[in-house]
C-alpha cells in the first residue's frame, strides 16, 4: 500500500507546507501540533488550507524555478532573495569545506569579500589566498575600522621554510606528508618520494631534529643531500634536481634561506591576506600545500575535535591546488586534498572558489558540505555543478540563461533547508587604495615571531666548476658548468654528431634539461647543430657537433673528467 492512500487531503497539505515553511511561526507550529493531536476543528483546517494554498500559488507563479529560501537566522548574511529580503545562517556553517564555482568577472571576490568582513570578528585566524590578483588586500580599512590588524604578505615577502616541522607533529610523519607534497608540486615520478622522505630524516638526524632540536634543514640543503646522492636511482635524483632547482632560484634565501621561517600555527591566529601573483606556478603551489597542509596536520596530531571554527581560510581560484591531475600523478593521493576532509572537526574552516569544475577533484564536492555557484563560462560547467548540489535540468538550464554577476544559487551545509536557493550579494563600496608600502609596514605584526636566516646569501642552486692553475674544485657561487651541463657536454664530445634525443641517456638527463640546455649551448659555441631529413617519417634530426669552445671546456677539467 502506497503512503498516498492512508493520507487524507489535509495530511497532504501538512506535509507539502512543512516542506515550503508555512507554518514557521507560532501559530503555524501550533496548528502542526493540533494536527499531530488529531484535534483539529474546522477553523484550524481552515487555516491551514489557506497558508498551504497561499504558498502554492505563490510558487506557481514565480519566474524562477528555485524554492523560497526558509533561513532566516543566523549571524551570517549570505545575501537576498529576489524580494531583497536577508538570507541569514550561523556563522558555524561555514565550521566546514565550501566549493564556490563561478568564471571570472562573476562576483566571486566580492562575495568571499562580503563573507570576510562579517566572519573576521568571530574568529581568531583568517586566512584569504590571492592566487593572481591583489584585491584582498582593499579589505585592510574596512578591518581596521572593526579593530582588526589585516597583514598583507604579498609574493616576494615569505619567510618560510617548509621543512620545518609544524607544532605537534612527529617528524617522522612530516617527512613522509612533505615529501609527497613536494612530488606533486614538483610534478616528479612517484618514487622520488622515497629519496625525498629518506632524505628529509636523515637531515633532521643530522640537525638533531628528532631529540627535539629546532634548527631545521631547508630547501637548500635537501637540494645538496639529493645531488650528493650518487647512488640514489638516477631518474628520481635528476628530475628533483631539475625541478627544485627552479624553484630555489625563483624565491632564493630571500623567502625560503630561514632554518625556522614563520611557525604556520602562530600564522593561524592572525587575519593575513596571502598574494601570490608574480610567483611560478610550481612557487604557488609549494607556498599553499605548505601553509594548509603544516596547518592541518598540526591539528590532527593534536587531537582537536569538534571544535568552533577559529580559522577561516579562503583560497581563490584554487584549482590547481585541488587538481585532479595533481591526484593522479604517480598513482597516489593529494595530501591537501585527503586533509580537506578533515576539516569539520578541527575548527578551520576552507572556502574554495574554482572557475570551472573541470580537472577539479572528485573528492572536493564529497568532502565540501556548503556549496555555491555563480555565472560559469559554459552548459557544461553548469550542468557539473549543478549536480554537486542536485540541481534539476529546469534550474540548470534557467542558470545557464539568467545567471549574472552578483547573482548566485546556494545550498548550506546544515539546518532544516538543504534546498538549493537563489540569492545576490550587494556590491562592495569603494575601498581605500593600499600601496605596496602600506603593505609591507603591515609586516611588522610578524617581527615578534621566532625566525632564524640561514648563514649563507647568494646563493646558487648549479654546482660550478672553476678551474684554477689546472686545480679543479666545486664551488657554489662560480658562474661555469652545472652539474647537467657538464654531463651533457661531455656526452656530445665522447660521442660526436648524434641525434639530440641520444644525449639524454648518456649523459643521464631529463628530456626537460636537455631541451633547456640546447639554446644556451648553441649561445655559447659549444655545438653546432645539423638539420638531417630522416627518411622513415619524413621528420627532421637535429645532429649536434661539438665545437672547440665546448671541447676546450671539458678538456680543462681532466681531475673532474676522471672522477666522473
Amino acid at each position: 500500500m502506497k503512503n498516498d492512500d492512508i493520507l487524507n487531503d489535509i495530511d497532504k497539505k501538512i506535509l507539502v507546507g512543512s516542506k515550503m515553511g508555512v507554518f514557521n511561526n507560532p501559530l503555524g507550529r501550533k496548528l502542526q501540533q493540533l494536527h499531530g493531536l488529531g484535534l483539529l476543528d474546522p477553523w484550524a483546517i481552515g487555516q491551514i488550507n489557506k497558508r498551504v494554498d497561499k504558498q502554492l500559488r505563490k510558487e506557481a507563479f514565480r519566474a524562477i524555478p528555485f524554492k523560497q529560501p526558509q533561513l532566516y537566522s543566523g549571524e551570517l548574511i549570505l545575501g537576498a532573495d529576489e524580494k531583497h529580503h536577508p538570507i541569514k545562517s550561523p556563522v558555524q556553517y561555514m565550521n566546514a569545506g565550501s566549493l564556490l564555482v563561478a568564471n571570472t568577472g562573476s562576483g566571486k571576490t566580492t562575495l568571499v569579500s562580503y563573507y570576510a568582513t562579517q566572519i573576521a570578528h568571530r574568529v581568531k585566524g583568517m586566512w584569504l589566498v590571492d592566487i593572481r590578483k591583489k584585491e584582498f588586500r582593499l579589505l585592510k580599512t574596512e578591518f581596521s575600522n572593526m579593530g582588526i590588524d589585516l597583514i598583507i604578505v604579498r609574493s616576494r615577502k615569505f619567510k618560510i621554510n617548509p621543512l620545518q616541522v609544524p607544532y605537534h607533529v612527529d617528524p617522522y610523519e612530516y617527512a613522509s606528508t612533505i615529501a609527497d607534497v613536494l612530488v606533486k608540486v614538483l610534478n616528479l615520478p612517484h618514487r622520488a618520494s622515497v629519496l625525498l622522505s629518506s632524505s628529509i630524516i636523515n637531515m633532521y638526524k643530522k640537525f638533531n631534529i628528532l631529540n627535539g632540536g629546532q634548527k631545521y634543514p631547508t630547501l637548500f640543503h635537501l637540494f645538496e643531500a639529493v645531488r650528493n646522492n650518487r647512488n640514489a636511482n638516477s631518474q628520481s635524483r635528476q628530475a628533483i634536481l631539475d625541478n627544485l632547482e627552479a624553484i630555489l632560484l625563483a624565491f632564493g634565501t630571500e623567502m625560503l634561506g630561514y632554518y625556522r621561517g614563520w611557525p604556520v600555527h602562530e600564522l593561524a591566529k592572525r587575519h593575513i591576506v596571502f598574494e601570490l601573483t608574480g610567483q611560478p606556478e610550481a612557487g604557488k603551489d609549494l607556498v599553499l600545500n605548505y601553509l594548509v597542509v603544516a596547518e592541518f596536520i598540526s591539528r590532527i596530531s593534536q587531537g582537536i575535535s569538534n571544535r568552533p571554527m577559529d580559522l577561516w581560510m579562503s583560497i581563490d581560484e584554487g584549482q590547481r591546488l585541488f587538481s585532479q591531475k595533481k591526484e593522479s600523478i604517480g598513482h597516489g593521493g593529494n595530501s591537501i586534498t585527503d586533509l580537506a576532509g578533515l576539516v569539520r572537526g578541527i575548527g578551520a574552516g576552507l572556502f574554495v572558489s574554482v572557475l570551472t569544475p573541470d580537472d577539479l577533484s572528485n573528492k572536493i564536492p564529497a568532502i565540501t558540505s556548503t556549496k555555491l555557484i555563480g555565472r560559469c563560462g559554459s552548459i557544461g560547467d553548469y550542468n557539473a555543478a549543478g549536480q554537486f548540489m542536485g540541481l534539476t535540468k529546469e534550474q540548470i538550464f534557467w542558470c545557464a540563461h539568467n545567471m549574472v554577476p552578483g547573482m548566485f544559487v546556494g545550498q548550506v551545509s546544515d539546518g532544516p533547508w538543504r534546498y538549493p536557493f537563489l540569492y545576490t550579494v550587494p556590491k562592495m563600496k569603494q575601498l581605500k587604495v593600499v600601496t605596496d608600502h602600506q603593505a609591507d609596514e603591515s609586516l611588522k605584526s610578524l617581527d615578534s615571531l621566532d625566525v632564524e636566516p640561514v648563514e649563507f646569501s647568494n646563493w646558487s642552486a648549479n654546482e660550478r666548476i672553476e678551474v684554477s692553475n689546472n686545480t679543479v674544485h666545486k664551488t657554489q657561487r662560480v658562474v661555469g658548468l652545472t652539474d647537467s651541463e657538464f654531463r651533457l657536454l661531455k656526452a656530445i664530445v665522447d660521442n660526436p654528431m648524434l641525434s639530440s634525443s641520444s644525449y639524454i641517456k648518456l649523459a643521464k638527463i631529463s628530456p626537460n634539461t636537455l631541451k633547456k640546455l640546447r639554446p644556451i649551448f648553441i649561445e655559447k659555441d659549444f655545438i653546432k647543430e645539423h638539420t638531417v631529413d630522416s627518411s622513415t617519417r619524413g621528420r627532421s634530426k637535429r645532429i649536434w657537433e661539438p665545437l672547440d669552445a665546448g671541447k676546450q671546456a671539458i678538456a680543462r677539467i681532466p681531475q673532474f673528467n676522471r672522477s666522473k
